[in-house]
Parts: structure tokens; C-alpha cells; sequence
């Protein structure tokens, strides 16, 4: 092999590299806005592309993935591990969106049976069902910042209305 034809061989190698690698970050690229769907049976996060309903992504939601959130700038997915009443599950897993990674899940210590979610003021709030508490979570500073007892035996979903009252519906 003559060292030019080497050379032109080295260079036609790299830039098909190059190519399978673009095309391969095209293709893995989160699209905003985005559809996130919760694959329960798989324990996984679909990244979906609302325009082609074709599946960008996927990612790993932790143990029995039921409900998702995404953060106020839609760089993050907040996915209740619930479990059902009386579960021990206490986490709430934690998904980088553009990277469609998961990150380190929020351990909610004692608080068992996370379920709904929802985000506002830039923080998440959450039910935990088996607990009978609402609760907030800062991810500014890594920590659950406020928790109200409900009384309720299913304190199951939070939502906000327009002028940011909490509300938690019993099923």
C-alpha cells in the first residue's frame, strides 16, 4: 500500500467516524418541546418526538415509575417510584433530559409511596401516599424545604391553580 492511498484510507475512516457519530447524536437529541412517557412495565422513560411520534430516547425511571414531571425549564423529569399504599418505595427518580440520563434519585427518607407531582416556584412538590403528607422539595438546595400532614388515607395527587394554592385530591 502506497503512503498516499494509507493517507487517503486514514482520512476516509475518520470522516466516517465523524458521520456516524452526528448521525448518531441527531438521532439521540431530546426535541423541545418533547412527549415523556412513562413505560411502567420496563421501568422507563421514553423520550418521544411529539412531531413523528418516534421514540428519541429512552431511560431508566426506577422501580415502578407513575407519575412524571418536568422541571419549570424543562431540563429535568421528576418521576414518583410509588409502589402502591403501603409501599416502601421512598424515591423520587430524577432524569437529565437533554443528556437522557438519570441522575442520583431524591431519597425522601421516611416518606413512603410518592405520587403525584408537580412543579412551581421552581420547586417540586409531591404526595406520599402512604404517609399522608404533601411535601416540597428544593433542588436548589438538595432538600425537602416544607411538609404538610393531610390526614388523608390516600393522599394521592397535588395540583396548582392559577394563583399557586396547593391542593391535594384523596382518589
Amino acid at each position: 500500500m502506497t503512503r498516499s492511498s494509507s493517507r487517503f484510507l486514514s482520512r476516509l475512516g475518520t470522516v466516517a467516524l465523524f458521520c456516524f457519530l452526528a448521525i448518531g447524536l441527531a438521532v439521540a437529541q431530546t426535541p423541545s418541546p418533547a412527549l415523556l412517557v412513562l413505560e411502567k412495565a420496563d421501568n422507563m422513560l421514553a423520550i418521544v418526538d411529539p412531531a413523528t411520534l418516534k421514540i428519541v430516547g429512552r431511560v431508566p425511571a426506577g422501580p415502578d415509575p407513575h407519575e412524571i414531571e418536568a422541571s419549570g425549564d424543562g431540563k429535568l423529569a421528576y418521576i414518583s417510584n410509588y409502589g402502591g399504599s403501603d409501599s416502601d418505595l421512598h424515591t423520587i427518580s430524577v432524569v437529565d433530559l437533554a443528556a437522557q440520563k438519570a441522575l442520583s434519585p431524591i431519597d425522601l427518607g421516611s416518606l413512603r409511596s410518592p405520587h403525584g407531582l408537580a412543579f412551581a416556584g421552581g420547586k417540586l412538590y409531591f404526595t406520599a401516599e402512604t404517609s399522608k403528607v404533601v411535601g416540597r422539595y428544593d433542588p436548589a438546595a438538595h432538600a425537602i424545604d416544607w411538609l404538610m400532614g393531610t390526614g388523608q388515607d390516600r393522599t394521592h395527587m397535588v395540583i396548582f391553580s392559577r394563583n399557586s394554592i396547593l391542593f391535594s385530591l384523596p382518589t
